[in-house]
């Protein structure tokens, strides 16, 4: 039997080269960019005076404010502003200790009872008010804290 050798082109021993090098370009540019993504930079913020003082007045108003988020029971809604006004009329003679809330959300208006920190308050308020309507439900909303 006779042995042949195959020999390649004389391009394949430059794709080899060309290979290698395209191969330590692509590492030496992965190191170099996450050295550089590592480095820490600081930048400076420089505010005016009258900046810092109104979000100190602001951080001052949040502390004031008395209203958090809770629950509240929607009694009902509807599209006539005079029929809410009633309902809340009725509704403050027949729970006088709860405050009453109507709040306006186009086209709909909405009678709201109560000013609850959870719902297992509202749950047991819930309980006295379900008898009168039954209709009324649990709402999450912005109560004011007593």
């Amino acid at each position: 039997m006779n042995n042949i050798k195959l020999q390649g082109t004389k391009n394949e021993g430059r794709r080899t080269k060309n290979s290698t090098a395209y191969y330590l370009l692509f590492t030496a540019y992965c190191l170099l960019f996450s050295f550089q993504a590592s480095a820490q930079e600081y930048t400076t913020v420089h505010q005016d005076e009258s900046l810092k003082s109104l979000i100190e007045k602001y951080r001052a108003y949040q502390q004031k404010v008395d209203v958090a988020e809770g629950y509240r029971i929607q009694i009902t809604y509807t599209t006539d502003r005079d029929e809410a006004y009633k309902s809340k009329a009725q509704l403050y003679r027949e729970f006088d200790a709860a405050n009453s809330y109507i709040e306006y959300e186009q086209p709909n208006y909405k009678l709201r009872l109560g000013d609850f920190k959870t719902r297992l308050e509202a749950t047991a308020f819930l309980q006295q008010v379900i008898s009168l309507y039954p209709g009324a439900f649990i709402v999450k909303d912005r109560v004011k804290i007593k």
